[in-house]
């Protein structure tokens, strides 16, 4: 004779669901970093003492890496921030690309953005086309974004080979941009409507973003980007900024949800 089935009802305690809670929180704020780009961003002070927040988001998808470089400050934690002095622009950004045994080697393909001519006293006029469609700089006086490999700039225990720069970079030499090549911070990446002389004389600077890509990515995914980034703001650059690893957040709140659930556990 078959027994009737027993039905068991389990209690999931506070405890417990705090604990999936965090776990799910922490696998969804990870997913797009494994799933997608590879996202960096950075919020710090510029040399001037202005607010400033910049973004990266790299991806390899077959043969092309993209590259989008935002300077995203009016939309920083403390609130809007526009730039303010040349040392509040993004004009600089190293990378690197390694699967533990070799690199790609790339070839500079695009380089996109919009372009505005700047006035303090004026709207900015973002009308400018003779630049935008082709931000890349190869020979003496183009004075757009240069792409250099074989860098070793350093960025924490890691060596970054790659980077793009507007600005000459002197003072980082060898890892520099040629002065030649580019210029002082034309083209830099700003943030917001100029309201300043010290960016004025209609001086053509880059609005928000500038999108990169290069093909020879061949054989590379996005989990062969190195972690480490740097940012350069500035003529040459002015300051360099090491961005926290990507999934640094996330996995700051993982922690904060164990010690949520521990403080929970001891009530």
């Amino acid at each position: 004779m078959l027994s009737s089935p027993v039905h068991v009802r389990t209690a999931v305690s506070p405890k417990q669901l705090l604990a999936t809670a965090s776990l799910a929180l922490a696998v969804f704020l990870l997913a797009p970093l494994s799933a997608g780009a590879v996202s960096f961003t950075l919020e710090d002070q510029s040399n001037k003492g202005v607010n400033v927040r910049l973004t990266a988001d790299l991806t390899i998808v077959g043969d092309i890496l993209t590259l989008v470089l935002t300077n995203d400050s009016m939309n920083h934690s403390g609130g809007a921030s526009p730039s303010l002095n040349p040392d509040d622009l993004l004009t600089s950004f190293y990378f690197d690309v390694f699967n533990g045994v070799s690199r790609p080697t790339l070839t500079y393909a695009t380089a996109v953005g919009d372009v505005c001519t700047v006035d303090d006293a004026l709207p900015d006029d973002c009308s400018l086309v003779d630049k935008e469609n082709d931000l890349r700089a190869f020979v003496a006086k183009d004075g757009t974004w240069q792409f250099r490999d074989g860098l070793s700039q350093t960025a924490g225990a890691s060596t970054l080979t790659f980077g793009v720069g507007t600005a000459g970079n002197n003072s980082l030499m060898p890892n520099g941009f040629m002065g030649n090549i580019v210029g002082r911070f034309d083209y830099g990446i700003y943030a917001g409507d100029v309201t300043t002389n010290n960016l004025e004389n209609f001086q053509p600077l880059a609005t928000e973003s500038i999108t990169f890509t290069w093909s020879g990515a061949t054989g590379f995914t996005d989990a062969d980007i190195v972690d480490k980034v740097l940012f350069g703001l500035g003529t040459q650059p002015d300051s360099t900024h090491q961005a926290p690893e990507p999934g640094a957040v996330a996995l700051l709140l993982l922690g904060l949800g164990g010690l949520a659930l521990r403080a929970r556990g001891r009530r």
